[in-house]
């Protein structure tokens, strides 16, 4: 989170500097402003894709331990959890879509049905 702050923070600098470029009338000011606001753009746009990888290992960890155990209901809901949490993470309005849900609970049913499957074989 402090990543995506700072990026904003940088953002608001760029436009500072931008707007003293445009008052001096000196376009490597400006042009300063506008390699500054890329930088913090690309530094928004990592510091979101590092906190979707965080999302994802955690889910995975609870898909992996609920596989280990699929009778306990805490790991299914802590798996569950984890699972809204990586798919709000994925949008801007941190809503969690119907298509997400489904995906959510075919993922806890491929997991938890995977040793049954094995055990028939």
């Amino acid at each position: 989170m402090l990543g995506i702050f700072g990026g904003f923070i940088l953002l608001l600098l760029s436009f500072y500097i931008l707007y003293l470029g445009s008052e001096m009338g000196n376009g490597f000011v400006s042009l300063l402003g506008i390699l500054i606001a890329g930088a913090a753009a690309v530094w928004i746009a990592i510091s979101r894709m590092k906190q979707g990888l965080k999302h994802l290992e955690k889910y995975k960890a609870a898909l992996r331990a609920l596989e280990a155990n699929p009778e306990d209901e805490e790991l299914r809901q802590k798996a569950y959890l984890a699972g809204l949490e990586f798919y709000k993470s994925k949008r801007d309005n941190r809503k969690v879509l119907p298509p997400d849900e489904f995906a959510i609970q075919n993922d806890l049913l491929r997991v938890t049905t995977k040793n049954d499957k094995k055990k028939k074989s």
